[in-house]
């Protein structure tokens, strides 16, 4: 799973250096850092006519799944349902995953946990993407959260969760700027599935036979002694 429900501005369309033409919509940063989330809308069906309907700096309603790219590092949008002009002035920045949990790395001064989530997706030609491959989400949990997460999580088990896109800029050391996109798990809105692994499945192998309790099963038997046979 992978979806996005948002709303943002148009800021018109953007080609890509072999000619595909998509549309960017800048989500509004959430908090006083990082910065407005540059999201690349395909072209669709689903979405009707889009490079024609709308102007640039309309605020529109985005429904449908996202797809991180490992070629040029964006993230393009690919919608579900038309895309809609939004009059009020609300936010929304609501992306639903769910995958494998790999990768973590806890910092314990910050109380952050960074890990990746491991997400299935529906085939997308345009994006080079197929039922074989696995979409990669940088994700990132704060505070308790962060830390429950950490217990309960191992490689590969799977689970769900409810959070927000963000995105970060920074410069290089020759002066070059990047940008990267990471999801925010919201506080308790996730849930894993599977057995938890805990340090007695590390320590015990099914593998390896229980020689201490063959050992103590024959040490127990009694043999019966009767009482003539007593010195007393």
């Amino acid at each position: 799973m992978n979806t996005f429900t948002g709303i943002g501005s148009y800021k018109g369309e953007v080609f890509t250096d072999n000619g595909l033409r998509f549309m960017q919509v800048d989500i509004p940063k959430i908090g006083n850092k990082g910065s407005d989330v540059p999201i690349f809308v395909v072209p669709n069906k689903a979405a009707g006519e889009t490079f024609d309907a709308f102007a640039p700096g309309a605020r529109l309603l985005l429904n449908g799944r996202l797809y991180p790219s490992r070629q040029d590092y964006k993230m393009y949008f690919v919608p579900n349902s038309p895309l809609q002009v939004v009059t009020t002035n609300i936010t929304l920045n609501k992306v639903t995953l769910a995958g494998g949990f790999v990768n973590p790395e806890f910092n314990d001064n910050l109380g952050l946990l960074k890990f990746t989530l491991m997400c299935s997706a529906p085939a997308q030609t345009l994006l080079n993407h197929t039922w074989d491959d696995s979409l990669s989400f940088r994700m990132e949990s704060w505070g308790d959260d962060a830390k429950r997460i950490q217990t309960l999580g191992h490689k590969g088990r799977q689970m769900v969760l409810e959070g927000m896109i963000r995105y970060s800029t920074w410069q290089t050391a020759e002066g070059a700027k990047r940008g990267g996109y990471s999801i925010r798990t919201r506080a308790g809105l996730y849930q894993f599935f599977g057995k938890r692994k805990t340090e007695t499945d590390v320590e015990k192998p099914e593998s390896k036979p229980n020689v201490l309790k063959s050992v103590t099963k024959q040490s127990t038997v009694v043999t019966p002694v009767s009482e003539d046979s007593l010195p007393f």
